[in-house]
């Protein structure tokens, strides 16, 4: 029962607010490096991501996509648990707030799910394989066609306490370029 009210609440959601834009499809990837880590403080690495934007799921300045992808972190200067890669898909909430000719600035939050190939790294338990990717961040889409992306973002890992041990991995400062495919 509650999932069929949580379908007309969404239904109705849409109905009061309709997407005012059914853009094209377009898909795009973006490679991000750790810029300033946190947990731990000398974390660093890079992310390959790829984005699938539907181009109907747009209201006013607000729009949903989402992205998957590859993350590889790793610490120097250590014999064991040195690095992790991470597999990850998550929705991504955008906000538009300055949009011009060749640019386009925006704010962006996303939580989403992800898989961890170790349950370590550096001296951090991370409790189990499964984690949540929480992003936020800032960038802008830029040129004639606005197909350049570039941002800067905080990214978070976490089991959300799903286990007992739950250290969590977090780069506070990461640095985006992408590249928009077709528009």
């Amino acid at each position: 029962m509650r999932l069929k009210q949580c379908a007309y609440f969404v239904i109705l959601i849409m109905l009061i607010f309709p997407p005012h834009t059914f853009g094209f499809p377009h898909y795009g990837g973006r490679l991000s490096a750790i810029l300033l880590g946190k947990e731990p403080a000398q974390i660093q690495g890079y992310q390959l991501m790829v984005y699938y934007d539907p181009g109907s799921l747009a209201w006013d300045k607000l729009s949903l996509y989402f992205d998957g992808g590859f993350s590889h972190f790793y610490v120097d200067n250590i014999a064991h648990y040195a690095d992790i890669q991470i597999y990850s898909a998550a929705p991504v909430l955008r906000y538009a707030f300055l949009d011009t000719t060749h640019i386009t600035t925006f704010l962006e939050a996303s939580i989403g799910l992800a898989y961890l190939n170790h349950t370590r790294l550096k001296n951090r338990n991370l409790g189990i394989h499964f984690a949540f990717q929480d992003r936020l961040g800032v960038g802008a889409l830029i040129g004639p066609q606005k197909r350049i992306n570039i941002g800067l973002h905080a990214v978070h890992y976490s089991n959300a306490h799903l286990s007992s041990h739950n250290s969590g991995l977090t780069a506070l400062l990461v640095f985006d370029i992408g590249y928009q495919f077709n528009s």
